[in-house]
C-alpha cells in the first residue's frame, strides 16, 4: 500500500505516522517543502529524519527518476517531468490537489484549516473521475471541510473524521490547557512540569 502524508516527521503526529506504518510513503509535505517519490521514499531514511525530529529538507535517501525534494524557498525549480514551478511555498501549499500524487491512503498530520473545501475538493479526483486518495485518515483537525467531506465520501471515499481519529490528542490538549488556567505558576510547577532530568510528576 502507498501513503501521502502532510506534517513532517519533526512534529509528534508525523513522525508516528512515519514510524508506525509499514506503507511505502510516496510523499511527505511539511513546513521545509515537498519531498516526493511515486515509486517509495526510503524508509531508513525517514527514519533517521523521525529520530532526529527534522524536517524533509534534510532527508538524504535516494530518489528515482521521477523524485525531488522542493524546497519553500526554491523558485523556478524544474521537476522531473520538465515543468517549472515558479514559487516552492505555493507548490507546497497546494500540493495535496496536484494531480501527480496519488496514494492508497493520504493522511494529513498538519496543515491549514480547510485546505479541502467545496472550492477545490474537485481536484481530489483524477481525470477520470476516480478518488486520488480512497482512504483519508484526518491526524489534523479541520483540514477537509464538512461539505467537501460529504462530497468525498459520496464518492465512496472511506474517510476517518478528524473527531474520531485525533481525539486523545484534543483531549489532552483540553485538559492541559484547564490544568494551566486552574493552577497557580507554583502549583503549576510542581504538578505538570518536567525536572531536570526529565522525569513528569504522578499528577501529570
Amino acid at each position: 500500500m502507498t501513503k501521502f502524508v502532510t506534517g513532517g516527521p519533526d512534529g509528534d503526529l508525523g513522525s508516528n505516522e512515519v514510524l508506525l506504518g509499514e506503507e511505502s510513503i510516496v510523499g511527505i509535505v511539511d513546513g521545509s517543502g515537498v519531498l516526493y517519490d511515486p515509486k517509495g521514499l526510503n524508509r531508513d531514511a525517514l527514519l533517521k529524519l523521525c529520530d532526529e525530529r527534522t524536517m524533509v529538507e534534510h532527508y538524504d535517501g535516494p530518489l528515482s527518476d521521477q523524485g525531488f525534494m522542493l524546497n519553500v524557498n526554491e523558485t523556478n525549480f524544474t521537476l522531473p517531468d520538465g515543468r517549472v514551478i515558479d514559487s516552492g511555498v505555493k507548490f507546497r501549499n497546494e500540493f495535496h490537489l496536484n494531480p501527480m500524487v496519488k496514494a492508497d491512503y493520504f493522511v494529513p498530520c498538519g496543515g491549514r484549516p480547510e485546505s479541502v473545501n467545496l472550492e477545490n475538493v474537485d481536484k481530489m479526483f483524477s481525470e477520470d473521475g476516480s478518488l486520488r486518495f480512497p482512504h483519508i485518515i484526518e491526524g489534523a483537525n479541520l483540514f477537509i471541510t464538512e461539505p467537501a467531506r460529504n462530497v468525498l465520501e459520496d464518492a465512496g471515499c472511506v474517510l476517518f473524521k478528524d473527531a474520531s481519529t485525533n481525539k486523545g490528542g484534543v483531549t489532552s490538549s483540553s485538559l492541559e490547557v484547564l490544568a494551566a488556567l486552574s493552577f497557580d505558576d507554583v502549583g503549576f510547577k510542581e504538578h505538570m512540569a518536567a525536572d531536570a532530568e526529565g522525569r513528569f510528576p504522578a499528577f501529570y
